[in-house]
């Protein structure tokens, strides 16, 4: 667990600028893997302070906390009355009382790291009391404080923005902005200098995970009620040039290794690349254990713990998953799909997905799942709920409007399809090119049937194209994008002859997905990607195309192009989308 790393460690790897003492605090998990929030419980009460006393905190916006580095910055909204603000031997203490119908976001506080530089990345520890417990928002993560002394710590890349915006409350789940007496102290900034991600040695302990960025991103579940309260998992994961390394960082009540099957021994548990089932089971004799044949290479190392209030074991399980036995294309622009469980038979927790957070043997992270869509992400920093990679081109702007689509050779070279017979009214045109960012597709259908309200996404309005082969990729009409960024706009048309609707599909896949050449080759060269296109929609049929022998079908392509098929394929280019090879004359 991220509470293992010493504060002598942290000083030993990076920069420290500390203002008032250190806190000591014992770091729990708190709902954003790279941030740590510690609390006590114990009643407190705060005595007033003279307002004569110590120095005023300085009102204004988050650029007045960048002009004025070092110092707290108050931004007080509408409706908030803040009653004291001032700093008093290093405590700066804030009390406010608010009206009714106040914006949850009404007060924020500001500090900016006086030696930070842009780019750079620091931790940044600090102390909050507060007089009432309270849901606020750190660095744009919530996190529950609770009435007394609370200790944080956050990771964070220096930008433009302050390095800390602290909002006293969230809206979510109505947790808005409340009369509060919050004070503040012991801020520490360290600039953080990693190790490498590729010095992992798989030996059972985590002492070359501590400094690298992978360390401080990472999913697990803890016990919620005070029976299992003491059990936890901690799970992580980087994946390097080499491949994937896992840790699994277990504290454990049962310990089963002489179970006939695998699974009924304590085991740690993953899935890559959906149901791709990866494992290591403590099953073994003297200091043996057994691995699925797709794990590289593992260690397992159990300690027993006689400590009262804490679990019987501690077990740190290690595994390296190589790139030849990772699945094909599982590794997707430098992300990979990872699924993690921890699991002895009759060692339940709760906190976790499954039985929704209640007691299961079964020690899924919440919020994830092992072997379906809910699977993290993981790269070379850590494991995210949400994919890291950035879908937002700055070419085009993907919205369904294809008016910024002024390439005169991208809209010349297209394909063109129409049904035939009484299916005339009917057709589609399917638009690509590629350039440094990526590959942009669009399709333009005019059509009777239009479907938008199913929960699975071939089920409604959709737009296939597949790249090089079968890698599927779709925008459906219920806002469902497999991945990369996609839009469809929908319009009624209408009138004698013609369909009644025209639905606009626009979607963009990052380079990287398919092209892991520089941007200075790319520009070098003339890319060609092999793209198939499909338009569809359950019911609404054409005849002529290249579904049913030409007749009647739903799924709208080309005749001897079919989608998936690399062969029957489109050319695209920086120009366009062509039937045949555009560069061999």
């Amino acid at each position: 667990m991220k509470s293992k790393t010493s504060k002598l460690l942290i000083a030993m790897l990076g920069i420290v600028m500390l203002v008032g003492c250190k806190p000591k605090p014992v770091p729990s998990v708190s709902e954003d893997p790279s941030v740590i929030v510690t609390t006590s419980d114990e009643p407190t009460t705060t005595e007033p302070t003279s307002v004569e006393e110590g120095e005023a905190i300085r009102r204004g916006t988050a650029a007045d906390a960048i002009t004025h580095r070092g110092e707290l910055v108050l931004e007080v909204g509408e409706k908030v009355d803040v009653t004291y603000a001032r700093t008093v031997e290093d405590v700066s203490r804030i009390e406010f009382k608010v009206e009714e119908g106040v914006a949850h976001d009404a007060l924020k506080l500001y500090l900016e790291n006086y030696t930070a530089e842009e780019g750079k990345r620091y931790s940044l520890e600090f102390e909050v009391h507060a007089a009432v417990a309270f849901v606020g928002i750190v660095n744009g993560a919530l996190h529950d404080f609770a009435r007394g002394d609370n200790s944080v710590t956050i990771f964070y890349d220096e930008t433009s923005a302050p390095s800390l915006t602290f909002i006293f409350a969230t809206d979510e789940e109505g947790l808005g902005l409340k009369n509060n007496n919050v004070s503040f102290k012991n801020f520490a900034f360290t600039e953080k200098v990693y190790g490498s991600e590729e010095d992992i040695v798989v030996d059972g302990n985590n002492f070359d995970w501590v400094n690298i960025q992978a360390y401080e991103n990472t999913v697990g579940v803890k016990g919620v009620t005070e029976e299992t309260e003491h059990k936890s998992v901690d799970f992580y994961a980087t994946l390097t040039s080499k491949g994937l390394y896992l840790l699994a960082d277990a504290q454990h009540d049962l310990y089963l290794r002489t179970e006939d099957a695998w699974w009924q021994n304590t085991n740690f548990e993953f899935f890559i690349k959906g149901g791709n089932q990866y494992f290591v089971s403590a099953k073994g004799e003297g200091e043996e254990f057994t691995k699925s044949a797709n794990v590289t290479e593992a260690a397992w190392v159990t300690t027993a713990v006689e400590v009262d209030g804490k679990a019987n074991f501690h077990t740190i399980v290690e595994a390296f998953v190589s790139l030849a036995d990772l699945p094909e294309g599982a590794i997707v622009a430098g992300e990979i799909r990872v699924g993690f469980a921890w699991k002895t038979p009759g060692d339940p927790n709760t906190g976790g997905e499954a039985a929704g957070g209640g007691l299961d043997d079964y020690w899924v992270p919440a919020g994830t799942w092992t072997n379906n869509a809910a699977q993290t992400f993981v790269n070379k920093n850590g494991i995210f709920k949400e994919t890291q990679l950035s879908f937002e081109p700055e070419t085009l702007t993907i919205d369904g409007d294809l008016s910024d689509w002024t390439n005169e050779n991208v809209l010349t070279n297209k394909i063109y399809l129409e049904g035939d017979g009484e299916t005339t009214h009917k057709n589609v045109t399917f638009y690509a090119f590629l350039n440094v960012e990526g590959l942009f597709v669009a399709a333009v259908a005019e059509h009777d049937v239009y479907i938008d309200n199913e929960d699975i996404w071939h089920m409604n309005t959709n737009f296939e194209y597949f790249f090089n082969g079968g890698n599927q990729n779709f925008v459906a009409a219920n806002g469902a994008v497999s991945f990369g960024a996609g839009k469809i706009v929908n319009s009624e048309l209408g009138g004698e002859g013609k369909a009644a609707y025209r639905t606009v599909a626009e979607a963009f896949l990052p380079r990287a997905v398919y092209d892991s050449r520089s941007a200075e080759e790319f520009a070098q060269e003339d890319p060609i990607l092999r793209v198939g296109f499909a338009w569809k929609t359950n019911g609404d049929l054409a005849t002529g195309l290249g579904g049913s022998g030409g007749g009647p079908d739903a799924w709208w392509f080309e005749a001897g192009h079919f989608p998936s098929n690399p062969d029957e394929q489109y050319y695209v280019t920086q120009n366009g989308a062509f039937r045949s090879n555009p560069n061999l004359g």
